[in-house]
């Protein structure tokens, strides 16, 4: 290949690197979604990606979906000399209809430019049946107590959320009462139950629902969607073993891509039949449900003068809350009335509104003698028998004797004592007293099935210095990098140097041709080994063709400087126009100098990624498989064993699954529980020591614990410690929340360190002080717990009476006697005995069997 020809493909190599940067700042839109073919419960994933930076996207043209947005995420990268920015933006589709749906073009607009995405078709169809009563991962449904009421009846609709699987993030769309009048009953409540063989988490709330017209009525169904974890494909990693354990698998750390899921539940119909005819006397109180009346007077005698309250009291379940009192048919000659608000106590409840309603009447008498107050009528549909009923009041007798003239008298009630009235008078208030003792119940969330275990030692040291570790090998990186540099390196940087500053001189300048004459110098020098600061034109002439460059080019160097150096040494003024034309040249010939050095960076990081790739594409990724007991199942049947009052044998079940090296507190709490009622007093105490280690703060535990200890026969005297003192803290965060914290501090003031490192700034200033502070106290704390826990070693008594003796025969002398429950400091451990202290003057040796380890 001649010279011309090499030449030729250096240009055209510049040339492609000078216009890549400017490739990279197009501008473009894609769109594209994880499934085109789904049914009506399922969630659509879409994904417009702009590349080239931030745009406005409309997606006001999607019809046929909800359209939800879900997230931006931007990315830059800087690859072969050319900066990239990405923006993807998430959106979740919801389908309205079946059918084959369009998503048309979506218009992206960037600085006043658009582009239009391809337009996207997703068909939409009904699953197909399933045989039997099968039921997927994830279902919802709901159901009324009755689907035929009358108006002012209630009915209880029940929403269930059952999941086999695990989800996060759940949104949920109320039904649409249209029409109805509906009241949360519960809050939500989670429990597991089996369905066809298989554990579900059943998510239940009511409402309580009434109508007040008659008709039909459809409750719309509601709405979840949740995410669900998606499972990875386990790669071979050299921290698999770490990445893999339970720990990080907690919510905490979990970084798992999830998958959204759409369950929609039935829509359930209800008949609302008007109310039968009514005849009768009475007029009807628009109550429907059972009701009763009952009606009192503060006292049965008075002076003219005087008023005494009646009081009518209505109770009853149904629509209570629509109650009037009835009309009293009282003399108006005889007496003035003077009404009361009305005061009421109603709870909802799943027979519906219950409670009772309070009506009171200040009555002043006018008139001496014996007064006659008629009995009240109710009249009441009642929704047992589906017809009207009729109650009544029995009549009240007030004897009125001569007293001073009438008055106008206030009309606020006076003070009634009477059964079942309301007091008015100021409460007396009394401190609340226990009545009864007992545990609180087990916690029968499925997750207890699975290990929150801390980290080991090993684990916890590694990764606390792994940042450390890190800002090391940064700090080497550093330095290297701040080595100092070649004299070609120094000779291309002072090229390019004076290079710029001559652009930003004007040609009249006495600067001007002085600096663009060195900035040629110095790119030739840099083509070299000769240091310098001056060159003749035989030595540019021997350098550059020393180098490879072709004669057209030495050429064009040496009448360049000969140009430049008559204008600076002949006293000839360069006019504007001739001084262009030379720093256009001399820029020219500075970057045909300098783009063999970025050819050959260019193949080198080429060839780097290449064979990168080609490595990547030879590793063989081996399948593994993890076999998964079923604890699932044992710990439903366990939960169903407690419930049934079985509790030893729910111990057992709820035990073996801690044999499966299930480390969770939840569950030792249960196990605890469950020897707690089957009156192993030992064991329970045992399993709840257990799991306050793994959960110091649970208030239920500490509860059902502090129980179990009031029951121990063994009074232990409580001893001073002043490491209880200046380690308060101890025990009120569990070991593994204090390691969480640790490692977050390490890696947040190593990233510090490392850029204010990276800035030549220094560390232990401001915040770095304040975060290090954190840190080191953080991790202190969490070595001692994590010596507190595993240095101290105790037991609990676990026979009714254990005999403590002298020594590990059996007749040795016998020192005193312990019971179950009683917790003892392990001292030393000797085939079947071990030597344990119960308090300064009280050590001796107890069999194993008597006595387990903590």
């Amino acid at each position: 290949m001649n010279r011309t020809h090499i030449h030729m493909a250096v240009w055209a190599i510049a040339v492609l690197l000078f216009c890549l940067p400017c490739m990279a700042l197009a501008f473009t839109a894609t769109a594209q979604v994880d499934q085109t073919r789904i049914t009506p419960q399922d969630v659509v994933s879409l994904q417009v990606i702009v590349d080239g930076g931030e745009a406005d996207v409309d997606t006001s043209s999607i019809t046929g979906f909800q359209v939800n947005p879900a997230g931006t995420q931007s990315s830059r990268s800087y690859v072969n000399g050319t900066w990239s920015h990405k923006v993807i933006y998430r959106y979740m589709l919801i389908p309205l209809k079946t059918g084959v749906l369009t998503i048309p073009p979506i218009t992206c607009v960037q600085d006043g430019e658009s582009v239009l995405t391809r337009e996207i078709k997703i068909l939409v169809k009904e699953p197909s049946a399933q045989a039997g009563d099968a039921k997927g991962d994830f279902f919802a449904e709901a159901s009324l107590s009755s689907d035929g009421i009358v108006p002012g009846q209630q009915a209880v609709y029940t929403l269930k959320l059952c999941a086999a699987k695990r989800i996060k993030g759940a949104s949920f769309d109320a039904p649409q009462f249209k029409g109805l009048t509906a009241k949360q009953l519960t809050d939500w409540s989670k429990y597991t139950r089996t369905i066809n063989g298989r554990a579900f988490m059943v998510n239940e709330t009511k409402y309580l629902v009434q109508a007040d017209a008659p008709g039909q009525f459809t409750i719309s169904p509601a709405v979840f969607v949740a995410q669900v974890p998606m499972q990875r494909t386990r790669q071979r990693d050299q921290f698999n073993s770490v990445f893999n354990d339970s720990f990080f698998r907690d919510s905490f750390f979990d970084t798992t891509p999830a998958k959204p899921v759409r369950v929609v539940s039935n829509a359930v119909h209800l008949t609302v039949s008007p109310l039968p005819e009514y005849i009768g006397d009475q007029p009807f109180s628009g109550l429907v449900g059972k009701f009763s009346i009952s009606s009192a007077l503060d006292k049965n005698t008075v002076k003219t003068g005087e008023s005494a309250t009646l009081t009518v009291i209505i109770k009853g379940t149904g629509n209570i809350i629509d109650a009037a009192l009835p009309t009293l048919n009282l003399d108006t000659t005889k007496f003035k009335v003077y009404e009361d608000t009305p005061a009421q106590d109603v709870q909802v409840t799943e027979q519906g509104f219950e409670g009772h309603k309070v009506f009171k009447q200040a009555l002043v008498a006018s008139v001496p003698g014996k007064a006659v107050i008629p009995g009240l009528f109710l009249v009441f549909f009642d929704t047992d028998s589906k017809t009207y009923k009729t109650i009544t009041t029995t009549p009240l007798t007030l004897d009125v004797q001569p007293g001073g003239p009438v008055t106008v008298v206030d009309g606020t009630p006076a003070a009634n004592t009477g059964a079942g009235t309301l007091v008015s008078s100021k409460i007396k208030k009394s401190e609340v007293k226990l009545q009864n003792r007992d545990i609180l119940d087990l916690k029968e969330d499925i997750a207890s099935i699975h290990s929150r275990p801390c980290l080991s030692m090993f684990w916890f040291v590694f990764l606390v210095c792994l940042p450390a570790l890190g800002f090391g090998a940064a700090s080497t990186a550093m330095r290297f990098g701040a080595r100092e540099k070649s004299l070609k390196e120094q000779y291309r940087e002072k090229a390019w140097g004076y290079l710029k500053k001559s652009r930003k001189t004007a040609p009249d300048d006495p600067g001007f041709l002085p600096g663009l004459s060195s900035a040629l110098t110095y790119a030739v020098l840099a083509r070299g080994d000769k240091g310098g600061e001056s060159l003749t034109r035989d030595e540019a002439r021997q350098i550059l063709s020393h180098s490879g460059r072709d004669q057209e080019t030495v050429n064009k160097v040496t009448q360049l400087m000969d140009t430049m150096d008559a204008a600076r040494f002949g006293g000839k003024p360069m006019d504007e126009n001739t001084a262009r034309s030379c720093l256009d040249q001399v820029s020219s010939l500075i970057r045909t100098l300098m783009v063999v050095a970025c050819v050959g960076l260019s193949l080198f990081i080429f060839r780097g990624t290449g064979m990168a790739a080609q490595d990547t594409a030879n590793t063989i990724v081996p399948n593994q498989v993890y076999a998964v007991k079923d604890t699932a199942g044992v710990f439903v049947d366990a939960v169903r064993a407690y419930n049934a009052g079985d509790y030893a044998a729910a111990a057992a079940q709820f035990e073996s699954i801690a044999n499966t090296r299930v480390n969770n507190p939840d569950l030792f709490y249960n196990i605890g529980n469950a020897y707690l009622k089957a009156k192993d007093l030992g064991r329970a105490i045992l399993w709840y020591e257990r799991a306050i280690k793994l959960a110091p703060s649970d208030p239920d535990l500490k509860f059902n614990l502090a129980h179990a200890q009031s029951l121990v026969k063994d009074k232990k005297e409580p001893k001073f410690s002043l490491s209880g003192i200046l380690y308060f803290w101890q025990g009120l965060v569990s070991l593994k929340w204090l390691q969480c914290a640790s490692i977050t501090l390490s890696f947040c003031f190593f990233i510090w360190a490392t850029a204010q490192k990276a800035r030549s700034r220094q560390i232990f200033s401001g915040i770095g002080i304040f975060i290090f502070l954190i840190f080191a106290g953080i991790t202190l704390a969490a070595g001692l717990e994590y010596n507190r826990i595993n240095s101290d070693v105790k037991a609990v008594i676990l026979a009714e009476q254990a005999g403590v003796r002298s020594g590990t025969m059996e007749n040795a002398t016998l020192l005193f006697d312990l019971h179950a429950g009683t917790q003892v400091r392990v001292l030393e451990k000797k085939d079947n005995y071990m030597k344990i202290r119960f308090a300064k003057d009280k050590v001796g040796w107890v069999a194993c069997k008597n006595a387990e380890i903590i």
